[in-house]
């Protein structure tokens, strides 16, 4: 087998360490580098696997990949590319891209940078809920050709899970409006709105409101569904209700960034991640529940490296063609539902 080699930025983090010890155990044939704007931390990092490399990349830089006598096959971005320096970076010497650190306005600057761009590498836009493992199951079960008239993800947040320090980008600017599809036509909603009642897999239940995520356009644009929408609540009702009430107050918009980011970034030890989706065609909802006792991190991890797979070739995937995709674009689907339960991920049914 023909060795692969993968930059992973942002490799030694909270995501990234579990993410190099998943392609690891499955793919000990691929060279990772690990890299960050810490050397020191990428060297230890990657002294854990065998034949790895650490080194410096600081993507506030304009060009973070100059200093590269060798260009990997693919990268991975597990921090936020605030400057679309690495983006730039990679397209520019024809390297494919998984970034999985992306909210939904940031989805739609890089397919922007990438239209005025020869593309020559796959550009997977992987930020959707946990790093698009969720678009990726859906994808999964929807049968070929088939278009759902609703697609509704609800996902329970643990304030005892785990969380890396990029995570909590998309909750910053939670406050503002944003636009869903709804039965093939764009809709302004306002966000932590329109909340329903969800009983999920462990029993728990929770009230969850609407929530801005990158999957309501992707699961669209690639024709999977005409409507989409997110929703998401905390396990302690009194926790949401705050929540909700600082955001519609508008107390939420008006505090300074630091704050926000003091309120939001809290994380705990780990718990188990719960979501619900259910997909509508007319004939009742088909409801298809995927969870992770190893929490957030560890699904979105899951994700990341489904999407390395895809990219790299490896394990039997399929390499997407060159230009801007998403994960629940894979034209094989079913060996993405086979790696995520491979990985601790459970799907049902």
């Amino acid at each position: 087998m023909t060795a692969s080699s993968i930059l992973i930025i942002g490799g030694y983090g909270v995501v990234g360490t579990q993410i190099c010890q998943m392609l690891s155990n499955r793919h000990p044939h691929v060279k990772m580098v690990i890299a960050g704007r810490s050397v020191d931390e990428a060297r230890l990092a990657a002294s854990r696997y065998p034949g790895a490399e650490g080194r410096r990349i600081d993507v506030t830089e304009q060009d973070p990949l100059a200093g590269m006598a060798h260009m990997p096959d693919a990268i991975l971005l597990v921090v936020n590319d605030h400057r679309d320096n690495v983006l730039r970076s990679a397209i520019n010497r024809g390297v494919a891209i998984v970034d999985i650190a992306r909210w939904s306005t940031r989805v739609a600057d890089a397919e922007r940078i990438a239209k005025g761009m020869q593309i020559d590498a796959p550009i997977i836009l992987a930020s959707g809920w946990m790093a698009g493992a969720v678009s990726a199951a859906i994808n999964a079960v929807t049968p070929s050709g088939h278009v759902w008239q609703q697609i509704d993800i609800d996902i329970l947040f643990r304030t005892s899970d785990k969380a890396g320090p990029d995570s909590i980008a998309g909750f910053l600017e939670v406050h503002r409006p944003f636009q869903i599809w709804h039965g093939g036509a764009r809709t302004t909603v306002s966000s932590l709105s329109d909340p329903h009642p969800q009983v999920f897999p462990s029993g728990a239940s929770a009230k969850v409101y609407r929530f801005s995520t990158p999957d309501q356009e992707s699961l669209v644009s690639s024709e999977i569904a005409t409507g989409v929408a997110v929703r998401l609540g905390y396990e302690r009702a009194g926790m949401t209700r705050a929540f909700v009430l600082m955001v519609r107050s508008g107390l939420w918009g008006r505090l300074p960034a630091a704050w926000r980011k003091k309120l939001l970034y809290n994380p705990g030890d780990g718990a188990e991640h719960e979501i619900v989706v259910n997909l509508f065609d007319g004939n009742g909802p088909k409801r298809v529940e995927i969870c992770d006792a190893g929490g957030q991190t560890h699904m979105t991890a899951a994700g990341a490296v489904l999407q390395v797979e895809r990219v790299l070739g490896i394990g039997g995937r399929l390499v997407p063609e060159p230009g801007v995709g998403y994960p629940e674009e894979a034209i094989d689907g079913p060996a993405d539902l086979k790696s995520l339960r491979e990985l601790g991920v459970t799907i049902a049914p």
